[in-house]
């Protein structure tokens, strides 16, 4: 279900522009610091500000940098949980870690599109906001909740009702919350520039360097490759959805997700007048999630997914048609082509909060973002570099490390997690004629 043809391009890759990485696999005996173990977002992140710090860092990735999920995702940039408010995770987490949690999602999004500055990434970076539009009574109840609750957090936040939501979006929506400093980039070209950055502070990038295992080597450890091996004190693993055998049940730890995106055609400028008109990032409450945003070059990006995977493209497309039709009157009557069709696979936790599991003395996993990584991984990724370099224990961390945490009955959760949309479809039918018969009765 999970295989990816990472090497054929899609959008981002094909917009991207130059991004070349010399990054020769691994051969013979390194030594090193820290190793990180996936060159994805948080791999990079992590390697990046240890470099920074003064370590000698190795990052291995077994494919090439931005293959994954961290270079074909949507692109979507959200300083905002998945799925929980604030006060919610403080429940959880507690006094302490909960609100230092809520400030690490809070500053997230900025902190990403500032690398991006500080670094020269040319990312198609737009910080415009990211708009959550709600669709019933209840949704919007919800979305008020959020942007209560993140006011008085401090985060700049904006509320819109029915008329203003329409006017920005071009979608009918009861009213929708704002998170201003989140927006949306090519995460293609990110993740490419993040690991040019780190080449630049002195990590040494190996692509097509597979863990194959990892071993106790005297007060540290052995991470062996088919042609060589790093020997590290410290050992980061970043590698989420696709991680491989290297760790004993680490793969038992998340749920992969197989989802689709798609692209239109550029838009004209009179479409872009009445859709999408001020080029935020939107995506809304339902259960089968909508979400969009332009790319450079007016493109609407949204995408799916499947429950069989039979003749995807086609039908990926068909479904993009159909949504993109019933969510903006203004293309209901002139429908953009939609051209472009990929596929990629993330990874999701029951609860939806990211994880720090230690594998092992000096072996730290972080990740599992549950569909808000683009933002989050970067700033995870500087907090376990500050752990792997000793400047902070785990104590300061914005999460609490945790033995390694199986998902109970895994290839049960990734059957069920996998054939679900149908039923998250029909009841987002269910709500929308509840609403539908709300707003017609008399009284």
């Amino acid at each position: 279900m999970f295989e990816i043809d990472w090497k054929t391009p899609h959008l981002w890759r094909k917009t991207a522009g130059d991004m070349a990485l010399t990054a020769p696999h691994l051969q013979g005996r390194a030594e090193a610091d820290l190793c990180v173990i996936g060159a994805g977002l948080t791999g990079i992140s992590t390697a990046l500000h240890a470099a920074e710090a003064g370590a000698r860092v190795v990052l291995l990735e077994a494919a090439e940098v931005g293959c994954a999920a961290s270079g074909r995702n949507n692109g979507l940039v959200i300083s905002h949980h998945s799925k929980a408010l604030p006060s919610e995770i403080e429940a959880t987490l507690g006094p302490v870690i909960g609100p230092r949690y809520n400030e690490l999602v809070a500053q997230s999004a900025p902190y990403a599109f500032d690398i991006m500055r500080r670094h020269g990434i040319d990312a198609h970076q737009v910080q415009a906001g990211w708009l959550q539009p709600a669709h019933t009574d209840a949704t919007l109840a919800r979305a008020r909740q959020s942007f209560e609750e993140w006011r008085a957090f401090g985060a700049p936040v904006a509320w819109f009702g029915a008329a203003e939501t329409f006017d920005r979006i071009g979608s009918r929506y009861l009213g929708s919350w704002q998170s201003g400093p989140s927006g949306h980039i090519n995460p293609f070209a990110f993740t490419r520039g993040l690991a040019q950055a780190a080449q630049r502070a002195g990590v040494r990038l190996h692509e097509h360097s597979a863990v194959q295992a990892i071993t106790r080597a005297g007060s540290g450890w052995r991470i062996g490759c088919a042609a060589g091996s790093v020997h590290a004190r410290q050992v980061v693993v970043a590698t989420n959805a696709l991680t491989g055998t290297f760790w004993p049940k680490l793969r038992r730890a998340m749920v992969p997700m197989k989802v689709f995106d798609t692209a239109t055609v550029p838009l004209s400028s009179r479409q872009r007048a009445q859709v999408l008109r001020d080029n935020p990032a939107v995506s809304d409450m339902r259960r089968d999630l909508r979400y969009f945003h332009y790319d450079r070059d007016f493109r609407i990006v949204t995408g799916g997914t499947h429950t069989l995977w039979h003749d995807a493209r086609a039908r990926g497309i068909d479904k993009t048609r159909a949504m993109l039709a019933r969510a903006f009157p203004a293309l209901a009557e002139d429908m953009p082509e939609i051209s472009e069709y990929w596929e990629g696979v993330f990874a999701v936790v029951p609860d939806r909060k990211p994880r720090l599991m230690r594998l092992a003395e000096g072996i730290l996993f972080g990740g599992l973002y549950s569909g808000r990584g683009v933002a989050l991984s970067v700033s995870l990724g500087r907090e376990m570099a500050r752990w792997a370099t000793g400047q902070i224990g785990d104590e300061a961390l914005p999460l609490p490390v945790t033995s390694l945490r199986l998902v109970p009955a895994q290839p049960v959760a990734v059957c069920v997690a996998n054939t679900m949309h149908p039923v998250s479809r029909l009841l987002d039918r269910q709500d929308e004629r509840r609403q539908a018969r709300k707003t017609t009765t008399p009284g």
